[in-house]
């Protein structure tokens, strides 16, 4: 086995060869995708660090991986034994890896990076840094020839998402995106990201581990609109489908020669955020593009369920709701009976469970099965050869989620296994009432994640504790399990509108110790109309018990334990109409009333 220092000899190499001096590997695909097709996955391959999120910079004498604080534990563990120094993103004093590389590079050396790999905002802002010191980008890929057995492209069969599902057919959702070119005085838009194009195109597939996307490209225009996908693997009724609502089918390496060949004048909207700096080039040099910077007019649109999307997202939830407590009574067998359960068992039973569902297309992530200390590290996934075995004390935090023709989901509990410490109760206490302070919100249209992740952030605050990491992201409908623009961070400026949707999950996580998360998915609904305008609040859409056995009931408001109740009336109201037996019992017993 190559090792991750002899792999990055290998492309100083290369770099030496082509005449660069810094070489910049990121998390990335054409598509700028957060979860990666392993055609793509060369930052975890160079660096032996597999967390969803990091950058990779060599230089000549040194090398760096940037990542979140999701991941500082897992990717201190993982660097072990390589010449990788870690950098913590966000912590004070750690610059970034622009900042690194303006700081070690000579004036006039060049940085290289593939240009398909990184969006155009991401080398603009890297071109402002590097002026003063004349430092050049050079767009080439160097690592197809040092990267042997490289995963192929991938290749899953391509299917329609019924417009019973998806609410609008593909050519309505190319009206809707034709009318907001016009909005925006614009002639076309090429759409890169994955999630967009399945949404706009109404296509799923399996190209991605969890995420029903086709690798592919759309573009649609005034008067035309384009696919740009591996013709052999769709399927013949969808290609049809795809006829009958005016889009022309092309190969997905063609992509690049339609946009060198536009001939007419026309403006192009360009988000640069979401296009790679390649395309974006391209568009820029063609004398008959006019680049106009703004934002991807689908995330905008999906962004915001409509009718359909919604009510078919709760019978996900209901459905996802009737996996979780399969799941669970047949863990509580196990641990009773005393049989040997481990974090992957569950992992394991979970997804079985889910697969039992009606309409179950596969889970929407990893499941995380984390056991006491393993919980602190926030994108913990445990491995056979290393999982902890579980004991009748403690928590376990399992985040998890599937994925339904109806719907996307993703819900974290954290259960109380035994006997607990008091700081365990009070964490665990804390992290409930964040989690309240955020569903029982009501804010004036307009506000931002912004502007109300603190109303959920303060309540661990005022103990001297943060969570590194946002709130709550957008979910998708039969898609992505992250997607935006919505998204609840301090530093969101996305105004929320009715019909999103957003996870809340503040979580305390203590190093050694324990991790605690409670997540739900809301969505935002009215609450009242007046003279000061339109006022929001959010509903939850997932289904199934918090648990109550870790709570000082002390620490909570009266009000807080009367949402509780209420909440688990919902969720027994949901959940029991199919239900008999020891089902019913467990959601029974676990949907009970509390008070102090």
């Amino acid at each position: 086995m190559i090792s991750v220092n002899e792999k990055i000899t290998a492309l100083r190499g290369k770099m030496k060869e082509n005449g660069v001096h810094a070489c910049i590997i990121p998390s990335s695909d054409p598509h700028m995708s957060e979860y990666l097709p392993s055609h793509w996955e060369a930052r975890s391959y160079f660096s032996g660090f597999n967390g969803s999120a990091g950058t990779l910079v060599v230089t000549e004498k040194e090398s760096g991986l940037w990542t979140d604080g999701r991941y500082f534990i897992q990717a201190a563990h993982q660097l072990e034994g390589s010449e990788i120094t870690l950098y913590r993103m966000a912590v004070k004093g750690v610059p970034t890896y622009i900042e690194f590389l303006d700081e070690k590079l000579n004036d006039g050396e060049t940085v290289e990076f593939d240009g398909k790999m990184m969006s155009a905002a991401s080398v603009k802002e890297m071109r402002d840094k590097f002026e003063e010191k004349k430092l050049s980008i050079k767009s080439v890929d160097l690592i197809c020839d040092i990267w042997p057995d490289r995963p192929a492209m991938p290749d899953s069969r391509v299917f329609v998402h019924d417009v019973k599902y998806a609410g609008f057919t593909c050519g309505e959702k190319l009206g809707q995106v034709r009318a907001e070119l016009k909005k925006q005085k614009a002639d076309g838009q090429l759409f890169a990201k994955l999630d967009c194009v399945a949404w706009l195109m109404n296509i799923r597939a399996d190209d991605i581990d969890y995420n029903p996307f086709a690798v592919s490209y759309a573009a649609v225009y005034s008067d035309s609109a384009y696919l740009f996908i591996n013709t052999k693997r769709v399927l013949p009724e969808t290609l049809d489908y795809l006829k009958q609502n005016g889009v022309t089918v092309r190969e997905y390496e063609e992509i690049d020669a339609a946009l060198k060949g536009i001939d007419t004048k026309m403006t192009m909207l360009v988000d640069m955020l979401t296009l790679n700096y390649e395309f974006y080039s391209i568009l820029k040099q063609n004398d008959c593009v006019t680049v106009k910077e703004g934002s991807d007019i689908v995330t905008n649109l999906k962004g915001v369920k409509n009718e359909t999307e919604i009510k078919n997202i709760m019978q996900a939830h209901v459905l996802d709701g009737h996996a979780l407590l399969d799941f669970c009574v047949q863990f509580e067998d196990k641990m009773e009976h005393g049989e040997t359960v481990t974090e992957c068992t569950v992992c394991d039973m979970l997804k079985e469970c889910r697969a039992n569902q009606p309409g179950n297309m596969g889970e929407s992530f990893g499941t995380i099965a984390a056991y006491n200390a393993n919980a602190a590290m926030m994108h913990y996934h445990p491995e056979p050869d290393a999982c902890s075995t579980l004991e009748k004390r403690g928590f376990l935090l399992i985040d998890s989620g599937g994925q339904y023709q109806e719907g996307t989901t993703d819900i974290t509990r954290t259960f109380v296994l035994g006997p607990l410490s008091h700081e365990e109760k009070e964490h665990y206490t804390y992290v409930l009432k964040a989690h309240i302070a955020l569903a029982t919100a009501v804010f004036l249209e307009g506000c931002t994640g912004g502007n109300i992740d603190i109303l959920c952030r303060e309540q661990v605050w005022k103990h001297g504790i943060d969570y590194r990491c946002g709130t709550g992201h957008g979910v998708g409908m039969f898609g992505g399990v992250h997607e935006g623009p919505q998204n609840m961070r301090i530093s969101s400026n996305v105004a929320f509108k009715k019909g999103m949707t957003i996870t809340n999950e503040p979580g305390i996580y203590e190093e050694g110790k324990h991790g605690i998360r409670t997540e739900n998915i809301m969505l935002v609904t009215d609450f009242v109309n007046n003279e000061y305008g339109q006022f929001l609040k959010f509903e939850p859409v997932t289904y199934f018990p918090i648990d109550t056995a870790g709570i000082l009931t002390e620490l909570m408001t009266d009000e807080e334990i009367e949402w509780l109740n209420n909440y688990h009336k919902l969720v027994y109201g949901k959940l029991s109409p199919s239900l008999s037996g020891r089902e019913l019992a467990w959601l029974k017993k676990h949907t009970e009333s509390i008070s102090k």
